[in-house]
């Protein structure tokens, strides 16, 4: 059965460009900010962390994490509680961030891409229609480096410190502090080179600019200025819920990674760095407030803070990412903070997705792309409309290869797989391999998650982010798995 309800990446290439392209010349809808009307567009600066968890912020109530300026854009702007990702590892949930499509849809469904080649059916693209000025400064993972580079007006890609190098002796939770100073670290070195980019704004015209960190990404590093500030005994470890209690996949992959040999303290160690990480990100995302507020542009500046996907810290007793469908994974931080457009001080518990961006930020330059696209704008909510829709539900796409079979006790290891870190092994095939589709739908009260070769899941939410009790078996839930299996073949067909 073809997908008739939204484009895939060819058919959104032939008629959305034509959509922002039109919507983009003719539109000339004004922004209301407080104390009157404007025509000016506003700025915009996309923060994105790599790997942050949706409530490792203070302000979500977390007894680990320190996070007074994002707690601070979190009360003074709008934090969507339940924001999530659109899979749960990096370049498909990117690439859905920029283009607004789900990973079926463009064609990245892990981490083995492929990355666009085109900027045409990307938030860049309606950018550079609107006039803007346009910086991308960190991490990329979603489009071709050599594209970016010619394509931007500032473009400085950084991954990762040299120095996070793995070797085979390096457990799946390897902490310590960084080798250089707080103040070399590419973290900082991204944020100074945010800060130059605001501070050489001399027109009236408005600029987009995308910062992307690398952080709390593993291995879980911080400088020593950061892990200082964070004791062991305050680490406080979540509710333990077995990986066999939920599903036969997720338990293949506690097996495989022998996150059963990990012990508290090594648990409790990894918490402290990242966190400790997360703090370091947010003093850098403080002083890019500070920039916006000496140069006097805040009041015409909209700031977005979000991670492309989470990380397992402590569920089940496992860290880091997996091809698995869970809240520790997609839920991420979703902080919109803009004084001069957001007068509204408050919390939203409507789902918000990674695909919401780019319509949402077309809908605050004026360009009206509902339909074209399957996210949805934002922009009532930030606005004051508090109505819950109970019925609302996300979307997430993604597909995975198979556990190397001697990983879960059968058979020999290969000679050539003797040097390589155990996670390495494990993750390498499991998120680049293209063998078998997973699919999620989650509502507020509710997540089904649909994968091939393994039995389905069914769990009662209820506003949570824990996933609980697998219900799929309980004849009583029969109709309501069925819906969810029907909204998931609209969307993609498995």
């Amino acid at each position: 059965m073809k997908n008739n309800k939204y484009p895939n990446r060819r058919e959104f290439l032939k008629t959305t460009g034509n959509v922002i392209s039109g919507a983009v010349l003719f539109s000339s809808a004004p922004f209301v900010l407080r104390g009157g009307m404007s025509n000016r567009m506003p700025n915009v600066v996309f923060i994105i962390t790599d790997q942050m968890r949706g409530d490792a912020l203070s302000c979500l109530g977390s007894q680990n994490a320190r996070t007074p300026n994002l707690d601070n854009m979190a009360e003074e702007g709008v934090i969507f509680e339940n924001g999530f990702s659109n899979n749960p590892i990096c370049v498909p949930s990117r690439i859905s961030m920029f283009t607004g499509l789900y990973p079926n849809q463009h064609g990245a469904l892990n981490n083995r891409g492929p990355l666009l080649n085109s900027l045409g059916n990307t938030l860049f693209h309606l950018l550079r229609k609107k006039g803007y000025r346009i910086g991308f400064i960190g991490k990329n993972h979603m489009i071709q480096p050599s594209l970016l580079k010619k394509s931007l007006d500032t473009c400085i890609i950084r991954g990762r410190e040299p120095f996070r190098a793995y070797s085979e002796y390096v457990p799946p939770f390897w902490h310590c502090d960084t080798y250089w100073s707080s103040e070399k670290c590419y973290t900082a070195l991204n944020t100074n080179d945010a800060v130059q980019f605001i501070n050489n704004k001399n027109s009236d015209k408005p600029f987009f600019l995308g910062i992307s960190y690398f952080d709390p990404h593993p291995p879980y590093m911080a400088p020593s200025e950061y892990t200082s500030r964070f004791s062991s005994k305050d680490m406080v470890l979540p509710e333990y819920i077995p990986a066999s209690d939920l599903s036969t996949k997720l338990d293949e992959f506690f097996r495989a990674m022998k996150f059963d040999q990990i012990n508290d303290s090594d648990l409790i160690e990894t918490f402290r760095y990242y966190y400790a990480s997360i703090s370091y990100i947010d003093d850098m995302v403080g002083r890019v407030i500070d920039v916006l507020k000496r140069k006097g542009i805040l009041d015409n500046t909209i700031v977005i803070f979000t991670s492309d996907h989470g990380d397992f810290m402590g569920e089940h007793r496992m860290v880091r990412k997996g091809m698995c469908h869970y809240d520790a994974l997609l839920h991420v931080p979703n902080i919109w903070y803009a004084p001069g457009f957001i007068e509204n001080r408050f919390r939203v518990k409507n789902l918000a997705q990674s695909v919401d961006f780019l319509p949402t930020i077309a809908d605050f330059l004026g360009v009206n792309l509902s339909g074209s696209l399957p996210g949805r704008s934002l922009k009532p909510f930030l606005q004051g409309d508090k109505r819950l829709n109970e019925e609302h539900s996300l979307f997430a796409a993604g597909m995975f290869g198979e556990i190397f079979s001697y990983l879960l006790g059968e058979g020999k290891m290969p000679e050539n797989h003797k040097d390589i870190p155990l996670h390495t092994r494990v993750l390498r095939n499991l998120h680049n391999g293209l063998g078998k589709k997973t699919a999620m739908i989650r509502t507020i009260k509710w997540k089904f998650i649909k994968t091939e070769g393994y039995p389905d899941e069914l769990y009662k939410m209820d506003g949570g982010w824990i996933e609980r009790e697998n219900l799929a078996r309980k004849p009583e839930y029969a109709n309501l798995i069925s819906s969810l299996k029907r909204k998931i073949e609209q969307i993609w067909t498995m």
